[in-house]
């Protein structure tokens, strides 16, 4: 089992891999959000990550970066994060100007927190 510093650094590390990945679509002008491995290297370390993202949720980073963070909480299925998630939202849906990734980073927290909430029925 890793250290808690190996685990947040790995984190960090498959984070910033997918905030290198180019969207090779758009879906009515905001990119898509690929299953790649790096995602799913996030989603098999379990819900032991969850606190980990949670943190990197509340950080001001890249709207991708955070985008990728919001999927692997969803796929993850720990309910600790629908509180979280929320928050980041309405910070994204009261921002004056948004770019397409902060529309796709809003998209995904929506269909986290209802995965979440719907699992947590």
């Amino acid at each position: 089992m890793m250290e808690q510093a190996e685990l947040a650094q790995k984190v960090d590390s498959l984070l910033d891999e997918l905030n290198q990945i180019d969207p090779i679509s758009y879906d009515l002008g905001t990119p898509e959000l690929f299953e790649v491995n790096a995602l799913n290297e996030l989603v098999e370390m379990g819900q032991e990550i969850t606190p980990l993202l949670i943190e990197r949720i509340q950080a001001n980073d890249s709207s991708k970066r955070l985008a990728y963070a919001v999927m692997a909480l969803k796929r993850l299925g720990d309910s600790r994060a629908v509180g979280p998630l929320r928050e980041l939202c309405a910070r994204y849906r009261a921002l004056d100007r948004k770019d397409e990734w902060d529309y796709a980073l809003i998209g995904q927290c929506n269909l986290a927190i209802e995965a979440l909430e719907t699992a947590g029925r």
